[in-house]
């Protein structure tokens, strides 16, 4: 007979037996019923892999058809972050062909990672050596994916840097207002430039193929459940750049640190446009090391500054053409007003000096134009006061920005009464600062894209378009065109009468005899322009010359400007001459233009 101790042990036994095996029932019973689906669908993500399909990016075309930035294949490497994390040998032997370190490696992966079963980018436009060498390991590679990736391509060069701007990887701070969008941390998106702007439109969509793997992540087969779907292609652009002239534009402005454009006067398209110095628009398009980023950022000459949108510079005597403007509209003086120059003029104690010391003699207003002599248009500014200046410059578009289709442009700075108060007290400024302004000097800053849309405002006697590169775009599924609408705006205030005083004394600049712009003279063409020197407190003066052709229907306004370059008559106007003989070549002006020249030389 048993004891009783040894019969109750028994008894506690039979319990825990029978409460161990409920315990595993019901956990099996939770796994395999209650959680039947969850792990159902954590096994096939295991089994099935998703590989996105990257889509081929919209191409950029001239206003010829001709391909100004294409694609080419290159290759990207992603990982499976749960089949490569804690696998040293798998992340040592990886970092080893892309040329990473392992600890550079597992940053990368877990800085893009959105997914422990998700492909995650740690490469992009590997090599063809590094390629070849991830095939010859893939066995010993598992969770490592490698897939085309297109990358931009300049066939002509890279002609417009800025315009075109650059794709790079996708930052956390860029993710949080895109992931809605499908981006995902690895991803590459336009950064400036047209490839920024256009960024919906250029992107196209991603597909998907999915892949029956392994437990070390080897792939055994392509499914057909889930269907792929295939990536769609982005649209791509129809710009209004003349591939010729941008050539030689960037052939003119070679060397020098300054920016162009060139507008046409009937619809506001950018024919032309380059900011100097450039940068080099594949490298930042590739996998750039912090070292190669961080000394593009500290060059001295700032080459990712578009000067040309994005440069406020002191506009100097171009901007003569607006007091001359206020100044007749305000009635405060009419052309036959006189000035004698003799090199200065005095106001107070201050002496305001003319940059032809020996000076101009007497002048009425459009000579003044065309000899851009200081001292008359100092004068000028004591009769304009700043509120009518101001409202005068207003209207031809300073002061905010053209809205051009690119990012980041600046409106300049057109300081107004509210302006000079809060910066130097109310009424605490002189009236000498009148006259700097009058010269486009003081706190007046302009960008050359606007210099250029107050060329092509009085080419066309008020009527201006908003400047702009796309004039139209292709969806690749069928070809079909949409372009985009010319967006036309009118000068208030201003009449014909001024309109054709500033235009002979744009004309005379250039083809006057005493003119400072005869540099841009053209043989067949009859060229109308105002040159500028800008004084600039920090270094060399500023050259600037902005103008329009042909003078009697005009086509193309433009606005040139070289940073420290000195005379804008003997540096900027050849610029301008060398992108006007391309344009005109192609486009013979229709009216004879030496009748113009007669009708203008018998009317004074």
């Amino acid at each position: 007979m048993q004891s009783p101790t040894i019969e109750h042990n028994r008894l506690l036994f039979k319990v825990g037996l029978y409460v161990a095996f409920g315990a595993i029932a019901l956990r099996l019973f939770q796994l395999q019923v209650l959680s039947a689906e969850r792990y159902t669908r954590e096994a096939e993500r295991n089994r099935i892999r998703a590989v996105p399909l990257e889509a081929t990016r919209g191409v950029i075309y001239d206003v010829n058809g001709t391909v100004l930035v294409e694609n080419r294949p290159a290759y990207s490497v992603s990982v499976i972050p749960y089949e490569v994390t804690g696998h040293d040998s798998v992340l040592t032997l990886l970092g080893q062909i892309l040329g990473l370190s392992r600890e550079e490696l597992a940053t990368r992966i877990q800085r893009n990672k959105w997914g422990t079963f998700t492909p995650t980018k740690v490469s992009h436009q590997i090599g063809e050596l590094a390629l070849a060498r991830l095939e010859e390991h893939r066995l010993d590679l598992p969770g490592v994916i490698f897939e085309v990736e297109p990358r931009r391509r300049y066939p002509l060069g890279p002609l417009a840097p800025h315009a075109f701007g650059y794709l790079g990887e996708i930052s956390p701070a860029e993710l949080t207002s895109l992931r809605d969008a499908g981006y995902v941390m690895g991803d590459l998106l336009g950064k400036k430039g047209l490839e920024r702007q256009y960024e919906p439109l250029l992107r196209g969509q991603k597909g998907y193929l999915y892949l029956e793997v392994d437990t070390f992540g080897r792939e055994i087969r392509t499914l057909d459940k889930p269907a792929p779907t295939p990536p769609r292609e982005g649209q791509s652009l129809l710009t209004g750049l003349d591939a010729d002239m941008q050539a030689r534009l960037v052939e003119g402005m070679a060397g020098r640190k300054g920016g162009a454009v060139f507008l046409n006067c009937r619809n506001g398209e950018v024919l032309a446009i380059a900011s100097f110095p450039f940068f080099d628009v594949e490298a930042l398009s590739g996998m750039l090391s912090p070292q190669s980023w961080i000394a593009v950022l500290n060059d001295p000459d700032k080459p990712l500054f578009d000067r040309v949108i994005q440069g406020a510079f002191p506009a100097g005597s171009t901007f003569k053409l607006v007091i001359a403007a206020a100044a007749l509209e305000s009635r405060a003086l009419t052309k036959d007003f006189a000035v004698t120059c003799n090199g200065f003029t005095r106001l107070g104690t201050h002496t305001f000096d003319c940059w032809k010391k020996q000076g101009h003699g007497r002048l009425q207003m459009i000579e003044a134009i065309e000899q851009s002599c200081n001292v008359y248009f100092y004068n000028v500014g004591l009769h304009v006061d700043i509120d009518t200046w101001a409202h005068c410059a207003r209207n031809f578009g300073f002061g905010r920005p053209t809205g051009i289709d690119l990012p980041n442009e600046s409106p300049g700075n057109l300081p107004d009464r509210a302006f000079l108060d809060a910066r130097y007290g109310k009424d605490a400024w002189k009236r000498g600062m009148m006259l700097n302004l009058a010269v486009g000097q003081g706190d007046l800053l302009v960008t050359p894209l606007q210099m250029a849309q107050l060329a092509m405002a009085i080419a066309n006697e008020g009527v201006y378009y908003r400047p702009h590169l796309v004039r139209g775009t292709v969806e690749p599924a069928d070809g079909s065109v949409k372009w985009v609408s010319v967006e036309e705006h009118r000068v208030q205030g201003v009449s014909p009468e001024t309109y054709a005083v500033l235009k002979e004394g744009m004309w005379r600049v250039v083809q006057g005899e005493r003119g400072t712009g005869a540099a841009c003279r053209l043989p067949n063409v009859q060229v109308a322009g105002k040159t500028g020197t800008a004084q600039n407190p920090h270094g060399e003066d500023h050259a600037w010359f902005i103008g329009f052709a042909p003078f009697s229907s005009p086509e193309v306004a433009f606005a040139v400007f070289v940073e420290n370059g000195g005379k804008g008559g003997a540096v900027a106007a050849p610029v301008a001459r060398r992108v006007l003989e391309v344009y005109f070549q192609k486009h013979p002006p229709q009216s004879p233009p030496l009748a113009t020249a007669r009708a203008l030389q018998e009317g004074r």
